[in-house]
């Protein structure tokens, strides 16, 4: 477990990230987010000292992370997957890691299996590809078979199963206690994963909850209703406090559930043709917490 008291780092005047509080837990998958700006890969690079907080501290495991005897084995992170020797091949580069962590070697043969690199590990990373330096990143961040497992954009570059296989990969080691941490421009993978969502913007902790509770707070699930009668439906759901707004095949209605609006069809003798919850996809929530929050907006008009 990994705990956030009270963080902050400032650069000069401006304060990157504001007074941090924040649980990560074991054997769940959080998807850490944030705008351009928000102060999210500072508070990566905090949690491993590679930043130092202006204020405040982070415990892992009940210690500082320089307290830590064998910091790899409690930790492991991808932050940047160009942070490699490009002369090295593959199997140089996680063998090097392995000795310096004093790890058995047969955790590199283990680990080029597992990220699918055992064809390739013989060949130099500066001929890798961005989706080959992640699964070696990946690989680096799992040979100590760490605790915590912390990766920032790591779907960046795979193909479709390079995707699918980290998808299933963040499911097994969450089932497997550890705490895994992944950060994502890539809203739909993070939506897929996640078992909660931290949100952070200008440096300050926006959201950190459930999927679950995430839609039941949003603003942009409704339930969508079509039946023989819209219009008297329309009077009855407003008269009972509903929002409601119509399309062009039904209505969306905000402010009533769905066993609601189904009880007062029946008794107004309404027949519903559909009656379905809509939940808002994850980018639609992330946009409206993060709303006036962002650090960086194009204005209309400014080419995109």
């Amino acid at each position: 477990m990994i705990t956030l008291i009270n963080i902050t780092k400032k650069y000069g005047n401006k304060t990157v990230v504001d007074q941090l509080n924040l649980t990560l837990h074991q054997g769940v998958v959080t998807g850490f987010l944030g705008p351009n700006g928000s102060g999210k890969s500072t508070t990566m690079k905090m949690i491993i000292s590679l930043v130092r907080p202006t204020l405040g501290k982070v415990i892992i495991g009940g210690k500082k992370y320089d307290e830590l005897t064998h910091p790899t084995k409690k930790i492991g992170t991808l932050i940047d997957p160009d942070a490699m020797d490009k002369n090295l091949t593959a199997r140089q580069h996680l063998s090097l890691i392995a000795t310096a962590a004093n790890l058995d070697q047969m955790r590199v043969d283990e680990m080029m299996k597992m990220t699918g690199l055992k064809t390739v590990q013989n060949k130099q990373i500066k001929s890798f590809s961005l989706g080959m330096k992640q699964r070696l990143g990946v690989a680096t961040a799992l040979i100590s078979d760490p605790d915590v497992v912390m990766l920032d954009e790591p779907f960046n570059g795979l193909d479709v199963d390079g995707i699918k296989w980290l998808r299933k990969l963040f499911k097994q080691l969450a089932a497997q206690g550890k705490a895994v941490i992944v950060s994502s421009h890539l809203m739909s993978e993070i939506q897929e994963v996640a078992d909660r969502v931290v949100i952070i913007g200008q440096g300050k902790l926006l959201a950190d909850m459930t999927i679950e509770e995430m839609n039941q707070k949003s603003l942009n699930g409704y339930v969508y209703v079509e039946s023989n009668k819209p219009d008297k439906l329309l009077n009855v759901l407003q008269a009972k406090h509903g929002l409601v707004s119509k399309t062009p095949s039904g209505l969306e209605v905000r402010n009533l559930q769905a066993r609601e609006i189904g009880q007062l069809a029946y008794d107004h003798q309404i027949v519903l043709y559909e009656l379905t919850k809509v939940w808002p996809t994850l980018e639609e929530m992330f946009t409206e917490i993060t709303y006036g929050k962002t650090e960086y907006v194009a204005q209309e008009g400014e080419n995109k």
